[in-house]
């Protein structure tokens, strides 16, 4: 072979490298996610007592570029808030009732809660800043938390703790100094979200 035909050769195999590394790095990827493993918990204080839950994603995306979080949007269906501390049928039926009322999250006007990412910051290995658009009850709001997401057997889960004020999204019911009953006083404005997500293989 000239040795002109083997620096084309080898112009050609660098360029295809090149080409490659490249498009690894830019292109996006957005897995599948498994929406029957992923999901929402929820805790509420009040002074008296702790509540916890779940609600239930109806639409999740996640998008990676060159293996890294890059952006994503969460919605979930306010329909599916369950309460799993109260024991008691009509305790449940009670508690699911009252806040699903304009008293707290009015679900018949707004049923579904929504969170676009806008910003995502790497911290360190598998850890993330992540800021994004969070929508409850038709008020939209910027939050940033922290979160982590690692990827086992091709599957990629993501975790995240996300504390919320109610009350800046106008759920002030039995917040202090606003309306309630005096079982409810007071309930503290800050609720924790826990999401996991996990994508399909």
């Amino acid at each position: 072979m000239k040795k002109r035909h083997v620096l084309v050769l080898v112009g050609l195999i660098l360029s295809g490298v090149i080409f490659w590394v490249g498009y690894n790095k830019y292109r996006v990827v957005l897995p599948i996610i498994d929406t029957s493993r992923s999901e929402v918990g929820w805790a509420g204080k009040s002074v008296s007592d702790t509540h916890t839950g779940k609600v239930k994603f109806s639409k999740v995306n996640l998008m990676f570029q060159n293996g890294r979080l890059s952006g994503g949007n969460f919605e979930v269906d306010m329909n599916s808030i369950t309460v799993e501390d109260i024991k008691d049928p009509q305790g449940v039926k009670d508690f699911i009732g009252h806040i699903s009322t304009e008293d707290f999250f009015e679900v018949s006007k707004f049923p579904t809660a929504t969170f676009k990412i806008t910003d995502v910051k790497l911290t360190r290995d598998q850890e993330y800043l992540v800021t994004g658009d969070m929508t409850i009850k038709g008020i939209t709001l910027p939050i940033t938390f922290p979160a982590s997401v690692t990827k086992e057997n091709h599957r990629y889960r993501l975790h995240a703790n996300v504390q919320v004020d109610r009350t800046a999204f106008g759920i002030e019911y039995g917040a202090s100094g606003k309306r309630g009953s005096a079982k409810d006083w007071f309930i503290y404005n800050e609720f924790l979200l826990t999401v996991n997500v996990l994508s399909e293989k």
